[in-house]
């Protein structure tokens, strides 16, 4: 084995030799870790990919954007793949993926979407446009019956892609690219869609009981239903701490100690990090604000202390990086299964503890400040549930809001 100097930045060409062919490997620099990455036999293809990579994380070191391994090697992996050798065809000006690149990149120049947007909805709408047998404006008929033809999403997420879709004929219209009579016909069809909401889709508030939230939480403390030691405990505190100040996922996980107080008794949650796609999209707001402060109670205090203090974040994972709800997500399903309780998603801690305060008369103004809601969203979504009277739980207290 040998390894080749060169122009890359963050990486080293690797040669070895199996059964007198070589194979090729990207070793990345010290400070990511050092680790390889197969490009495989072909010479040529393996700098084209090694140049690619180079490039990627370039890109996101000087995005600051959080590295790991395993995007890398799913980018690596995706460049290996043979390209299609079908039939290439003629693109139509007036065919829908080019009317839906202009108006996305339009949309992108002009910075009126957030990154995390484009990453999750724009991106499936993307891909649904280049999946789709039927790329003519002609063929909206067929189109709208192949969207609502899957069977895997909800009627009410087809029209939102549909929706979409029109948003882009419609600005395309506008800005001359196509006949108005295009943005018209769109436009009316999709006001013309009415769907009956199912009681499924209605739920979206589905809460944990209080016993069932702690038998979640003493599972991920004592590793019940993990193979392997310590694989569940590192998500205890972070899922402990999300049920005691009922914060957003987001929240927790860019929680810093910085942004941590005892002297002052309280948290400031100032931003947000959510993966998205694999991309580590970072926030220097919240949801719904751009700051907001929690009290930090007794049963909060002792589980603070109770974290080592570093700088940085406050709840890493095994590995000494941040959280990633992923990750939590799988190991989630799993401690569900095990204690038997009905699957609800880990987001529902949120709903649980904000339905159980304003449910059993702790003022609503006041737990509208603390989660970060306004009063309207409390009272409508969150009130009235069928939910036991109980005395609250050491979560936050009146003296405390």
């Amino acid at each position: 084995m040998y390894s080749t100097s060169s122009n890359f930045k963050w990486l080293n060409i690797q040669v070895q030799r199996h059964q007198s062919k070589p194979y090729y490997a990207a070793r990345l620099h010290q400070r990511l870790g050092r680790a390889s990455l197969g490009l495989g036999s072909d010479e040529i293809k393996a700098l084209a990919i090694a140049q690619q990579l180079d490039a990627e994380i370039e890109r996101l070191v000087s995005n600051y954007e959080q590295l790991e391994l395993d995007c890398l090697k799913s980018f690596v992996a995706t460049l290996k793949q043979p390209k299609s050798t079908a039939t290439l065809r003629i693109v139509q000006k007036n065919e829908l993926s080019v009317l839906w690149q202009k108006y996305v990149d339009f949309n992108v120049s002009m910075q009126h979407w957030e990154k995390t947007y484009i990453l999750n909805e724009i991106s499936i709408v993307s891909r649904l446009i280049e999946r789709s047998p039927h790329k003519r404006l002609e063929d909206k008929t067929l189109l709208i019956e192949w969207i609502f033809s899957d069977t895997k999403r909800s009627p009410t997420t087809s029209k939102k892609w549909f929706m979409h879709l029109t948003a882009a004929i419609d600005w395309n219209s506008k800005q001359g690219n196509i006949p108005r009579k295009w943005g018209i016909e769109y436009r009316d069809t999709l006001e013309s869609i009415k769907l009956k909401s199912s009681k499924k889709e209605k739920k979206e508030i589905d809460i944990y009981s209080v016993a069932e939230v702690y038998q979640i939480i003493d599972a991920l403390k004592n590793d019940t239903y993990s193979r392997f030691k310590g694989k569940h405990q590192q998500y205890y505190k972070y899922v402990y701490f999300c049920w005691l100040t009922g914060c957003r996922p987001s929240e927790a996980i860019a929680l810093k100690w910085e942004n941590v107080s005892f002297q002052k008794k309280s948290i400031l949650f100032c931003e947000a990090q959510v993966d998205s796609c694999g991309t580590i999209v970072q926030k220097q707001n919240t949801k719904t604000e751009l700051k907001r402060t929690f009290p930090i109670n007794q049963e909060l205090k002792e589980l603070l202390e109770s974290i080592p203090h570093r700088a940085g974040y406050v709840f890493l994972n095994d590995r000494g990086k941040a959280i990633n709800q992923h990750a939590l997500n799988v190991v989630w399903k799993t401690v569900i299964e095990g204690t038997g309780i009905r699957y609800r998603i880990p987001y529902q801690l949120r709903h649980t503890m904000i339905s159980y305060h304003a449910n059993n008369d702790f003022p609503i103004h006041k737990l509208a400040r603390l989660v970060g809601n306004s009063p309207d969203v409390i009272t409508e979504h969150y009130l009235h549930l069928d939910i036991e009277r109980i005395r609250l739980p050491e979560v936050i207290t009146d003296s405390d809001a």
